[in-house]
């Protein structure tokens, strides 16, 4: 399909700046702010044991998991 639209890139937005230099550009930026909010939230929200080790409070033990110290209660 892009093989049909070879000339699309080279057309020249401003001065030497070609649309695919924009195109390429923006999808860099997109790049680095999806991994950046990505890394951002997933931080935030899904990391219960370095939630635990900065505000203080005991970790509690996930249901299912066996006991550090091997014995079952």
């Amino acid at each position: 399909m892009l093989s049909c639209f070879t000339g699309v890139p080279a057309v020249r937005v401003h001065g030497e700046i070609t649309l695919g230099m924009v195109w390429g550009i923006l999808q860099c930026g997109l790049f680095v702010a999806t991994a950046w909010l990505y890394e951002a939230r997933s931080t935030r929200l899904s990391d219960p044991v370095e939630q635990s080790l900065t505000s203080g409070a005991a970790h509690t033990e996930a249901s299912g998991a066996a006991p550090v110290n091997g014995s079952w209660r």
